[in-house]
Formats: structure tokens, sequence, C-alpha cells
């Protein structure tokens, strides 16, 4: 699978409150095993996901519930609503 990276700039609250709750050891996102670097990765790709999924039309992506109880077989099902949520609204707020 061919990789492409993207930069962007982000409001340091965002930022800052993205950081740790994806990276920190042992909290609701980062598997065990899983880097640093991995866990932000796979919370990126999620968001990006929903964000095309919430635009509609012919996008072929998988189902974010699938996405995530494939590679956080573990998560709590509250928690992946919570993160959809939050995704939607900040969503609804830039649309």
């Amino acid at each position: 699978m061919a990789v492409k990276s993207l930069t962007v700039e982000l409001p340091e609250d965002i930022y800052s409150k993205f950081i740790e709750t994806v990276t920190e050891r042992g909290g609701p996102w980062r598997r065990s095993k899983e880097t640093y670097t991995e866990a932000i990765e796979s919370a990126v790709t999620v968001a990006l996901m929903l964000f095309l999924q919430a635009l509609g039309g012919e996008i072929e992506l998988p189902e974010f519930r699938d996405y995530i109880r494939e590679k956080y077989p573990g998560l709590d099902e509250d928690l992946v609503t919570m993160i959809e949520d939050l995704i939607k609204r900040q969503w609804e707020k830039v649309t």
C-alpha cells in the first residue's frame, strides 16, 4: 500500500487535546504495544475517514465502527460513540 504524508497546522488547544487523548499510555485510544507515532497515525486516519464520509457521495471507505473494531477490538463502544460525536460536532462547526 502506498502512503502519503500530510502536514497541517492546528490550533494549539485542539492539538494538545488530541495528543493527550491519543498517546496516553494505557489510555482510551493507545493499545499496549502501539508506539506514540502509531497511535497518532491511527487516530488521524479515523478522523479523516469520518470527515470524508460526512461529505457523502461515492467514497468507498470502511465504516468508522468497522475500522475501529478491527484496529482496536477491546475499545469501549461508548468511547467510539463519543469520538464519532466529537468529530461530527467539530465538522458541523466548520461547515
